[in-house]
């Protein structure tokens, strides 16, 4: 059942990313990148303090899925949970009446303000409707972790495209996302009144504690590091400059939904492999996840990168060229990012809390210093492309102290096909970029006759090696079965 449930979170995530790429397309085309950028701004502005609001997250899912009782550790969990969401709210509206009335700082806008006020109420609302998250992802039970937050990103993603038909900007958009929240959140509650409940528990809220000091000090690392880029171009440029990279990264992240979807799904397994000392099935996992990624991502990867400019021309109209650079560097940031997932996880997995923050401390000193050398006018002024840029460099670095790291502590192993696979792609991909000229000779459409060309020699040429066989297509029929997804689907649903 473990592809069904990778299925169900990929198949929801990639669902929504569809949507919204689709409701984004109307957005962009319509609201041009300025909206795009003021939105980000709010989003990024209250996101960055969402550290708060994870504290306990990473520890009920450890302690549920090392087989902790569940009603004790709900009722926990709840308690704790509740406090950190209210400490957020008083934080992040205390920040901001402190850069007002203190510090007089002046936002871009009133809009601006407004944006960030709605999108703190937002965010707050939207991690009650997370609450079960945690539980449901300990358990291994994607479609009840995922059923809440898909019905509310459908409501949002169809509505906004509403809002900007309408005539409403950035205030409506936020607007609209804090109502789609709301409107789902007794889905959510109905959930979680399905789980048992217990007393509070002095006993295991310290071990809560425990947990959560290390994973706090990572979870504030991953905060600012999701959103400090953000904040970072907003400064040393303006909304528009902003809303290009907004572009770029909406487009150009989307395949980090593959990694957010086996990484909810690795870090419980992980954790319960690896204290059962089966480092076979870890390593067994592992590799069958990088050859999903040589073989059937990475040629995509590297096929949309070179035919980014119409793509993006076509998608988003020709005033979004300036995102088309830092589309494609942000593609291959996004493929760092999720082949070096696994030994993230791994180090978690074996507890290593407190490693894994000197780990992100240094991944977060490398980020900050690299995105002001590349973004601020003082130095390379190179706005989005330099944030691109760094993201691109710091996650390569970041794999490379993961991957010895994991390697060190752990019992890892190595399967040398994925590194021939990953050379042969790379160099039938060489030789293809140095035919595009010859393509776009042809016309507008010489992307679509290049794209079969380049699959048709990737593919043909691996098989010849025998690098992808009968067994990878069975594997990823498999994987795509839908009736075997329906089935695990009813299964989970109809469990008590």
């Amino acid at each position: 059942m473990l592809k069904q449930k990778f299925l169900v979170q990929f198949g929801s995530n990639i669902g929504l990313r569809i949507l919204g790429i689709i409701s984004g397309i109307v957005v962009a085309r319509i609201a041009g990148p300025e909206v795009l950028g003021t939105v980000a701004f709010g989003t990024a502005y209250v996101s960055i303090f969402g550290f708060i609001t994870g504290l306990f997250g990473t520890s009920h899912i450890k302690l549920i899925s090392e087989g902790r009782d569940l009603g004790k550790c709900v009722s926990t969990y709840t308690r704790l949970q509740s406090g950190a969401l209210l400490l957020y709210l008083t934080v992040v509206f205390g920040w901001f009446l402190f850069q007002k009335e203190v510090l007089n700082h002046s936002f871009e806008s009133k809009i601006h303000e407004t944006v960030v006020i709605i999108s703190m109420v937002m965010l707050f609302f939207t991690k009650f409707v997370d609450f079960n998250n945690s539980t449901f992802t300990a358990q291994l039970k994607q479609f009840k972790a995922n059923y809440p937050h898909f019905l509310m990103g459908v409501l949002f993603q169809l509505g906004k495209i509403g809002v900007v038909l309408l005539g409403f900007r950035a205030i409506g958009l936020v607007s609209w996302n804090l109502i789609s929240t709301l409107i789902i959140l007794p889905f959510a509650y109905y959930l979680y009144k399905s789980l048992p409940k217990a007393k509070f528990d002095y006993a295991l809220a310290k071990e809560y504690c425990k947990i959560a000091l290390p994973v706090f000090l990572i979870v504030v690392l991953n905060s600012l590091i999701g959103y400090s880029d953000k904040l970072l171009l907003h400064h040393y440029t303006n909304s528009i400059e902003l809303g290009y990279y907004v572009a770029a990264f909406s487009l150009g992240g989307m395949i980090l939904i593959v990694g957010n979807s086996i990484g909810t799904i690795f870090f419980p397994l992980f954790s319960k492999l690896i204290k059962e000392n089966n480092w076979a099935s870890v390593n067994d996992r592992i590799g069958k996840f990088e050859l999903f990624l040589a073989t059937m991502l990475f040629p995509g990867i590297v096929l949309v990168v070179f035919i980014s400019q119409p793509l993006i021309t076509l998608v988003l109209g020709s005033k979004y060229q300036n995102s088309i650079v830092p589309f494609q560097i942000l593609l291959f940031a996004s493929y760092v990012s999720i082949v070096g997932l696994p030994y993230g996880n791994i180090i978690s997995g074996m507890g290593r809390f407190y490693l894994n923050f000197w780990l992100k401390l240094s991944k977060f000193v490398i980020y900050i210093v690299t995105a002001i050398f590349l973004i601020s006018p003082k130095f390379l002024g190179l706005g989005a492309i330099g944030l691109a840029i760094t993201l691109l460099s710091v996650n390569v670095i970041n794999n490379v102290l993961i991957f010895f790291t994991s390697k060190k502590i752990g019992s890892i192993t190595m399967n040398s096909r994925n590194f021939i696979i990953y050379a042969v792609i790379s160099l039938i991909s060489i030789g293809c970029y140095f035919l595009i000229p010859i393509f776009i000779r042809i016309g507008n459409s010489w992307w679509l006759l290049f794209s079969l060309l380049y699959i048709f020699l990737v593919y043909g040429v691996l098989a010849l090696m025998q690098l992808v066989g009968r067994k990878d297509l069975i594997t990823l029929a498999n994987l795509l079965n839908p009736s075997k997804t329906v089935e695990y689907m009813k299964k989970e649903r109809n469990e008590d």
